[in-house]
């Protein structure tokens, strides 16, 4: 089976919880209950059988076929499969009221958390907790599909306008009876989530308890119809995204023609709030130590420090939702006037390069450990598979270029520069000077267009894969210091040793030296110099006068 491209959104919805019979609230509790002991059983299952369920070439995956001959008995089977009567856990013993597909859907998540896990442990610079490590009073949720175990349907009743039919087998499936019993759930639907529905066709379905018990339901739904692309016919253009901390966003646009233009998008609000986060943080720290070197009670205090988190946290996804949002809009209508490709800086290792010890200060760790530059990326790319973009593969027309050293180099002419202040760079090669992040996107930019064969066009965008302007030739750039160096020439008409002593003979006598008019030195050293005007009544002095040479002093050869 071949999985689809087509882009998946999920939309949030909360559960009228106030709306249901307390049966309903008891049933759907048990149901979700249940469903977190059995994705706890196979993750356990996992770990300790990990070496022979993993795949792949990298052994990043597990091999859910595996998993599944090792869990689920098979008594009716086809002719090219043997039964299974035993097996080394059997599941359909252990959780008799769970279904044989509400089981498959739970191994589906499990295999899901535990290849996440995988990928964590993979990185050595970050610690990943163990899966059976995690705190058990917190329910795992599962993928209902739909409309095979769950439905969304609509009945207009006072308490709600859509519901879930759930498919629900604590009962049924003891019994032996092959129809399930049904579960309805009200939803509290917004235009905005009936907006979303119809945008395509809900595949799936999970409902969720979050940490101030409220009760959820997020529905997956797959985009039936998607924006065309541009066609061919518009001329090309480059859109590079320079992420930054001061100024959240910098774009520039490069087209055939210019450099078109430079926006910033700034997030003023958010800094604001995360200095103000940030300050309550470091009083709620300081009283929990406070009590705790006295030996006081400190929950209370870590209960804040958590609610607080919590606060920052939602502060900074909305404002990095809008931000993405503004993007997104200002690109569409970039999108309707070029055939446009995006450039985004790829700051990879840049955590580590703010950790403590690197001389850099607090504020400065403080400020990159803030940075939800991965957020923005995925949010950003999403959402323009959603307005069908290719996002995947190397025709892609959204890629992530390496973003070193494009913000010290020179757009101009390629040299190293310098950065006097955090927003302005200068180079003293060509003496360019800009901003540094609209320098930083001009650099991304160029990346793109060199690592992408269909924009270097002579003609076309591949004018800007070289720099335009040529370095100063080194003589010119180089610096000399005027310390410690004589005013005089390198090369000097200075009498040296064995030179001639008729060429100094007027230094020999006074008396050789004449006052008289129309009378010259008996100098031999001493060249006569006659000035000639060009024309009568021209004060000017002809330019094939001859030059005097020069004597420096008298010293006698020997």
């Amino acid at each position: 089976m071949v999985q689809s491209q087509t882009p998946v959104i999920s939309v949030k919805i909360p559960i009228n919880w106030e709306a249901m019979t307390k049966r309903s609230r008891q049933r759907l509790t048990q149901i979700m209950g249940r469903d977190t002991r059995v994705i706890r059983a196979l993750v356990g299952i996992i770990e300790a059988n990990e070496l022979d369920l993993l795949r792949g070439r990298n052994r990043k995956r597990i091999d859910e076929s595996k998993l599944h001959a090792m869990t689920m008995t098979a008594v009716r089977t086809t002719c090219d499969t043997n039964q299974r009567l035993v097996v080394k856990y059997d599941l359909k013993a252990r959780f008799p009221r769970a279904s044989a597909n509400e089981l498959t859907e739970c191994r589906r998540a499990a295999v899901a958390n535990y290849e996440s896990y995988l990928a964590l442990r993979a990185k050595k610079w970050r610690r990943a907790s163990r899966p059976c490590e995690i705190n058990r009073s917190r329910r795992i949720p599962r993928w209902v599909y739909i409309p095979y175990r769950a439905k969304l349907v609509e009945h207009r009743t006072r308490a709600a306008r859509w519901w879930i039919n759930l498919r629900d087998s604590l009962d049924s499936t003891p019994e032996g009876r092959k129809t399930h019993d049904r579960l309805l759930v009200p939803l509290k639907t917004s235009p905005f989530h009936l907006s979303q529905l119809r945008r395509g066709n809900p595949k799936a379905l999970q409902v969720f308890k979050d940490r101030e018990g409220k009760w959820w339901t997020t529905v997956a739904v797959r985009l039936s119809t998607v924006e065309t692309s541009p066609s061919n016919q518009q001329s090309a253009a480059v859109l590079g995204i320079d992420l930054g901390i001061n100024r959240a966003v910098c774009t520039t646009l490069l087209t055939p023609k210019k450099v078109s233009e430079t926006r910033y998008f700034y997030q003023e609000d958010k800094a604001k709030l995360m200095v103000k986060y940030d300050e309550l943080v470091a009083q709620l720290q300081q009283e929990f130590d406070t009590r705790k070197n006295k030996g006081l009670h400190y929950e209370g205090v870590l209960t804040k420090l958590k609610t607080l988190r919590l606060k920052r946290e939602k502060v900074a996804k909305e404002h990095d939702r809008l931000l993405v949002s503004q993007l997104l809009a200002y690109i569409k209508t970039l999108n309707e006037e070029f055939e446009l490709y995006i450039a985004l800086g790829r700051l990879k290792g840049i955590r580590g390069s703010a950790r403590k010890g690197n001389y850099k200060g607090r504020k400065f760790r403080g400020m990159v450990h803030r940075w939800s530059f991965s957020r923005i990326t995925l949010s950003l790319k999403h959402g323009l598979s959603q307005l069908g973009w290719k996002v995947e593969g190397k025709s892609a027309r959204f890629q992530t270029v390496p973003e070193a050293w494009t913000s010290i180099l020179c757009w101009k002419c390629g040299r190293k520069g310098i950065r006097p202040k955090q927003s302005i760079f200068v180079c003293h090669t060509c003496g360019f000077r800009t901003n540094a992040d609209r320098n930083g996107s001009l650099n991304i930019a160029r990346r793109l267009i060199k690592l992408t064969p269909a924009l270097r066009d002579e003609k076309g965008l591949g004018r800007w894969a070289l720099p335009e302007r040529a370095p100063a030739p080194k003589a010119a750039r180089k610096i000399r210091s005027s310390k410690r160096k004589s005013p005089l020439p390198s090369k000097d008409d200075t009498s040296h040793l064995g030179e001639s002593a008729a060429i100094h003979s007027a230094q020999l006598s006074l008396l050789d030296f004449g006052d008289g008019v129309q009378k010259s030195d008996d100098d031999l050293a001493v060249v006569r110099t006659v000035e000639k005007l060009s024309a009568t009544g021209d004060d000017a002095i002809r330019i094939g006068q001859k030059r005097e040479a020069r004597t420096t002093g008298g010293i006698q050869s020997r």
